[in-house]
């Protein structure tokens, strides 16, 4: 789940659209009742410290809660339906959202800018290579499309490394992709400068794949020693001849490396660019856009981090005109304020110029199902 819970999102006074509503729910009079699932609540709590949890109430899904002006209510639902129906029931009760009533990842990103003066992402992908094994026709980099191969220079991703980790305390998950991943020619020196440098401000490094590489004893051993997981989907469906999945996982557990298996029994979304366009939509119909489609993933490159990764993959693959608006300037002075605001969602539009020509990257903005991994004719 990325945030969905916040709409109008025009920096109107960048750096301090939060300032008031922080005020007054870090005030040292709150209570914190955090509600959900056992293991979501576990899991939003392991990264909170002592000094919430010791504010805080844990809240299980049967139990009842009355409404009470010093309790803020917490949601760590991952799924919007669940967000949904939470947010209804406390509602109901006098509770309001984005005011007394938070999706976690809204709440935790405030509570680290302003209790704790850090800022900590969730999620950043970065691009290694175009080079892949397959050639699928939706895919949501764009990869048939690009005219010729393409690998980031090494040097480059160093410094956009340190770049990243200058200003950023701590990434959660740290994706490396391509195309395929393991393609890419110099995979164990970027890695090892990433866990060699930068070890403690990262949860987790990945490496995507599909799971028709078979990863080398090198490869192995450095995912082993700097504890990266590789992030597989699994398209046994889509290209039964050229997936080696079981034989991926076994060799990964023999070597102690962890696997994180994607998109089983999945369908992906047919985002329509560049082939099949959307309507053109007014500024409101972006807007709305812009927050059904709640964008998961964001990517970094020349430090620059953009807000969607399929807005950066179709600028990369030349397909779509890059847009100051779609990305947020590492390169340039700025607050952890700022880059929290825009990590929500915020910036001169209120969407990326991207929503208007995609179908959007969510169920909420975009029915259109099709086949996972659907190969094209090379």
């Amino acid at each position: 789940m990325r945030n969905f819970s916040l709409r109008n999102t025009v920096w109107r006074n960048r750096g301090h659209e939060f300032d008031w509503l922080a005020g007054n729910i870090f005030a040292p009079d709150k209570n914190y009742i955090v509600v959900g699932n056992k293991k979501e609540n576990e899991l939003f709590l392991m990264q909170m410290d002592k000094p919430f949890i010791n504010r805080s109430f844990i809240l299980s899904e049967d139990e009842g809660i009355g409404f009470k002006e010093n309790q803020i209510i917490i949601c760590t639902a991952w799924e919007r339906e669940e967000y949904d129906r939470s947010v209804r029931k406390y509602s109901k009760l006098g509770y309001v959202e984005n005011e007394t009533l938070f999706p976690f990842e809204v709440f935790k990103i405030l509570y680290d800018v302003y209790v704790n003066n850090k800022i900590k992402l969730d999620r950043i992908e970065i691009f290694l290579t175009s080079c892949c094994t397959l050639n699928c026709e939706k895919c949501i980099a764009f990869i048939p499309y690009y005219k010729k191969p393409k690998i980031v220079p090494l040097q480059q991703l160093k410094d956009d490394a340190d770049i990243l980790f200058e200003k950023v305390d701590y990434v959660s998950k740290l994706k490396i992709l391509g195309g395929e991943g393991l393609l890419y020619p110099y995979l164990i020196e970027y890695v090892d400068y990433l866990h060699s440098n930068y070890e403690e401000k990262i949860g987790s490094i990945r490496i995507g794949t599909n799971g028709t590489v078979f990863p080398n004893e090198a490869v192995l051993e450095m995912c082993r020693k700097c504890n990266v997981i590789l992030d597989i989907s699994d398209y046994t469906c889509a290209v039964p001849n050229m997936c080696m999945l079981d034989d991926v996982k076994e060799i990964c557990k023999a070597h102690e490396v962890e696997v994180d298996i994607k998109r089983t029994d999945e369908q992906w979304l047919d985002m329509g660019f560049p082939n099949s366009l959307p309507e053109e939509k007014t500024e409101e119909e972006l807007k709305e856009h812009f927050y059904k489609c709640a964008m998961f993933c964001r990517q970094f490159s020349k430090g620059k981090y953009y807000f969607c990764c399929s807005n950066f993959s179709a600028i990369c693959a030349e397909l779509f005109l890059e847009d100051e608006n779609d990305y947020f300037d590492f390169n340039k002075e700025f607050t952890k304020k700022e880059l929290m605001e825009y990590e929500l969602g915020y910036s001169r539009l209120g969407h990326t110029t991207f929503c208007g020509v995609c179908r959007g990257c969510s169920e909420e903005a975009n029915d259109m199902h099709i086949p996972v991994a659907r190969q094209i004719n090379k």
